[in-house]
């Protein structure tokens, strides 16, 4: 039950008045999970890769030096976001409801990209060199920014840790920001987090607990809404937005039998296919008609 104990101290952080930077502390310099790996890294630089392949089949006609980029929920290390700088996005306009980034972090991912240069000062000077505008703390359900004025939305395994209603907000604004034929490319890892930690959980784990019982233990610091691919793909088409690609991955072998093995809570049991309520990652790419 080791994922418990990190849940209830995460859960706890999460309600101190200083939670989020008592948290960074404690994953820097006690669990020592920051700065991330050089694998970790090239993980991300290979999604940033994807979604600039998203953008150039399905966004808007026009390079990407000159493509307005926005990304929501950008964390800690702004490794996508330096990672689009590398490929050559020209502006980016990053957006979160905390101000996460860390510049050593971020140094530590300029280090891993070594044409971007040298290490940065502060982070204000990330719009200068790479043509990155970072605003936090901001809310991407109503960010103000003018109404088409980018031209590809991007979110990586950001998406499960939003609860339903204000992701369904933040898509309605996606579809304000973007200019028509712009593109949308999301990655959203649909399994239980805490089985990254305990090696002993399934990866369905939190599909058994009631709202309520899951409640007890979903920390505001590693929320998970646990919706399923299905409930993702229906608030992009309530957004307004029209999906080009869908690409669920998994269940394999082994997790059909592990969901036909978990004593399902009840709001899982009825209205998807064990293929549906087993997909592990879902990605897709939709667009502004």
């Amino acid at each position: 039950m080791r994922w418990l104990a990190k849940a209830a101290l995460q859960r706890g952080l999460g309600f101190l008045p200083r939670g989020e930077s008592l948290n960074y502390v404690f994953q820097r310099h006690v669990a020592r999970s920051l700065p991330a790996g050089e694998s970790v890294f090239r993980r991300k630089f290979a999604r940033a890769e994807q979604h600039v392949a998203a953008y150039e089949a399905h966004g808007p006609d026009k390079p990407i030096a000159d493509a307005v980029f926005y990304e929501f929920g950008v964390g800690w290390d702004l490794a996508i976001p330096l990672s689009f700088a590398a490929l050559g996005v020209g502006h980016q306009v990053l957006v979160d409801i905390r101000p996460s980034a860390r510049v050593e972090l971020v140094n530590h991912s300029l280090a891993l990209l070594e044409q971007l240069g040298g290490p940065v000062t502060s982070l204000a000077e990330l719009a200068e060199r790479f043509g990155i505008e970072y605003l936090a703390p901001l809310d991407a359900r109503a960010t103000g920014l003018p109404a088409e004025s980018v031209d590809f939305v991007s979110s990586t395994d950001v998406c499960e840790h939003v609860p339903a209603d204000d992701l369904a907000a933040i898509f309605l604004e996606c579809h304000r920001l973007l200019r028509p034929g712009g593109a949308f490319s999301c990655r959203i890892d649909l399994q239980d987090h805490y089985s990254y930690f305990d090696s002993s959980l399934s990866r369905y784990n939190f599909l058994r607990y009631s709202d309520g019982a899951w409640r007890l233990v979903n920390s505001p610091l590693h929320f998970q809404n646990r919706l399923r691919a299905p409930d993702y793909l229906r608030l992009v088409r309530e957004a307004g937005l029209e999906l080009v690609v869908e690409k669920p991955s998994g269940p394999d072998e082994d997790g059909l039998r592990q969901l036909e093995a978990l004593p399902l809570a009840e709001r899982f049991r009825d209205g998807y296919t064990p293929q549906e309520l087993g997909v592990t990652v879902l990605s897709f790419v939709a667009v502004r008609p």
